[in-house]
């Protein structure tokens, strides 16, 4: 399903956002600077500016949106909307670091098995959209995508530890970083 990978497009973008760039901090203020860079990102999430819209929408297949009448930064906004996230704890210990994050998001489990139903019902009720044009069922499919979208509800997951090692006097996240966030997230 073209919806799907978009989904999982956009969120590997939400994911290199939280941890791209690495953090640069000495020994004693280490936590204070991966907490205040993990926040900056989070930030940036729920509240995105178009710098980070346009990162995020670079993935997503414009024309395919624009087919059923959405743009990127629509679903994008959508997908985010309600996102939120704290920095629980941060915890140096020589050159690793554990932050320990809490983050809320749309539960995507639900979104999909809401696009699915819609695809089903679509399939089901074939004989009241033939009444439709073309143009009108690709309307008619992105303003039930954009609804299916927006009333998913916001859940709060549970705590993941993000690992972070010392390079230098930087603190980059370590391998694996990435998918625990995208395992909260998306399940």
């Amino acid at each position: 399903m073209k919806l799907k990978r978009m989904l999982a497009a956009v969120a590997a973008c939400a994911l290199l956002a939280l941890s791209a760039g690495a953090l640069a901090g000495c020994a004693d203020n280490s936590e204070e600077v991966i907490r205040e860079s993990l926040t900056e990102e989070i930030d940036q999430l729920k509240n995105p500016d178009e710098a980070t819209l346009a990162e995020l929408s670079s993935s997503i297949p414009a024309s395919t949106l624009a087919q059923v009448g959405l743009t990127p930064d629509e679903l994008i906004n959508a997908l985010l909307d309600g996102f939120d996230g704290t920095v629980d704890s941060v915890t140096v210990n020589g050159n690793t670091a554990e932050a320990v994050l809490t983050l809320s998001s749309k539960n995507f489990d639900e979104v999909q098995t809401a696009l699915t139903d819609l695809q089903s019902d679509m399939m089901d009720n074939a004989e009241e959209l033939q009444s439709m044009s073309a143009d009108e069922i690709k309307t008619w499919a992105g303003q039930q995508i954009m609804t299916t979208i927006q009333d998913a509800p916001v859940e709060t997951h549970d705590p993941i530890t993000v690992t972070y090692e010392r390079n230098g006097n930087t603190w980059e996240p370590a391998a694996g970083a990435e998918s625990e966030i995208y395992g909260a997230l998306f399940g």
